[in-house]
């Protein structure tokens, strides 16, 4: 006699009459009308399994359809499977997920750690991974690239620990999300996350100098009058380089952001809006928002939330160069224009920086965005005390100041000083 499971839902009752059951097949039949269905008693092996299949082909067309017609429609269009791949598509398609709250620029770098995760352990299911797997991933994204020249040397660059780190930091977020919407498997992964850390890169130690700005201003000024540059792009760069540096603040801050429009976008009171084609910008530093050389607006750190006031006339690098912008049509809208009058975008500001502090002189690894970290620095120097330049920054905490104050050598060597100082003079005088 064939094995039960080729006739399935198979039972025989009284004088060994073999019946269908629906309960045989499964617990919960879900309103099927046949539940019990009397078979052949002369049918032979291969007929009672046909039947068998036949009946509980319909059952489970049944169940599907009642399925289909009571079930929640789905807000993602993937389907979790239970592998990572799947996970992280539906945490970017979920309309409850963070993914379409943060801004355009966390986005894209949001999207460069899911590209990552989706290529090397896309196809995992979450139900085997271990946070032994993740810590093997962490250290396997950490890696240097690998890089053969032309005649097939190999070499092996520098560590990527914000790579890694940002990849398990993503990884443990679309966890989390789908532990949210009660997938078991991911709530016992989020569970276990919880419970390790993973190393992530210092604080950046190059800064934007006080002498590094004045040769930038000065540079720019002099590419813009020789026509090697556009004068009043030159005059543009020079003033959001002062800008970041005298006022503290970020380079979103000053240049604002362009996005793809989006109608349900939430906009930060006072900001600045225009639309450009299918593009938005939104920025606070404008010709009209500087009325009487005074600046109050509310800065990206603190998330639009802490106001900051600056007194324009106070800052002799900046000053200058906001006098030197023609009166007119030149004054009005972003105080920062990139191409054909609009906001510059980030890109080109980034490579026209470039540009000009090549020829200043300024080191390759200093970036526009230290100008904040060269001015908290001076700050710090010229005796400021802590929470001073902290509420200069719009920090909540002082730990995220001091992660903006450079010159740690420095320091080092004049705590060496100052001790060596002390002992001489605590010396016996003879």
């Amino acid at each position: 006699m064939p094995p039960r499971g080729k006739k399935p839902g198979l039972k025989r009752g009284r004088h060994n009459l073999p019946y269908w059951y629906a309960n045989q097949v499964t617990r919960d039949p879900k309103g099927f009308p046949d539940t019990c269905i009397p078979l052949p008693p002369d049918a032979n092996d291969e007929l009672l399994a046909q039947l068998c299949h036949e009946h509980t082909a319909r059952l489970r067309a049944h169940i599907a359809k009642v399925d289909a017609e009571t079930a929640e429609p789905s807000l993602t269009k993937t389907r979790y499977d239970g592998t990572v791949k799947a996970a992280c598509r539906i945490y970017q398609e979920h309309p409850l997920s963070k993914f379409h709250k943060v801004g355009h620029g966390t986005r894209k770098t949001y999207l460069v750690s899911i590209k990552l995760l989706e290529l090397t352990v896309g196809a995992r299911l979450i139900r085997n991974v271990t946070v032994l797997d993740v810590q093997h991933w962490y250290d396997e994204w950490r890696k240097g690239a690998l890089t053969i020249d032309e005649d097939g040397n190999k070499e092996i660059g520098p560590e990527r620990i914000d790579r890694a780190h940002d990849a398990v930091s993503m990884f443990r977020t679309v966890i989390y999300f789908m532990a949210a919407l009660r997938h078991a498997d991911c709530k016992v992964l989020a569970f276990e996350l919880k419970q390790i850390k993973f190393e992530k890169g210092g604080a950046r130690e190059q800064e934007l100098t006080y002498q590094h700005v004045s040769s930038f201003i000065q540079t720019a000024i002099s590419l813009g009058q020789k026509g090697i540059m556009p004068y009043d792009r030159a005059l543009n760069m020079a003033i959001a380089t002062a800008a970041q540096f005298e006022m503290m603040v970020r380079q979103k801050d000053i240049i604002g952001g362009w996005e793809p429009t989006r109608a349900d976008r939430r906009m930060p009171a006072g900001i600045t809006v225009l639309h450009h084609e299918s593009e938005t910008w939104t920025g606070f530093f404008t010709w009209e928002a500087i009325a009487g050389w005074r600046w109050r607006m509310k800065t990206s750190k603190s998330k639009y939330k802490a106001a900051a006031d600056f007194d324009l006339t106070k800052y002799s690098l900046l000053m200058p160069l906001l006098e030197a912008v023609p009166a007119g049509v030149d004054r009005t809208g972003p105080i920062v224009k990139g191409e054909h009058g609009l906001p510059v975008r980030y890109r080109s500001f980034v490579k026209w920086f470039r540009q000009i502090a090549e020829v200043a002189g300024i080191p390759s690894d200093v970036q526009n965005m230290d100008a904040r970290a060269g001015g908290a620095t001076e700050a710090e120097e010229a005796g400021a005390a802590l929470d001073q330049i902290q509420n200069a920054l719009t920090h909540s905490k002082s730990s995220t100041t001091i992660r903006y104050i450079r010159r740690r050598n420095k320091k080092i060597a004049d705590v060496a000083d100052m001790r060596q100082q002390f002992r001489a003079s605590e010396k016996p005088s003879s």
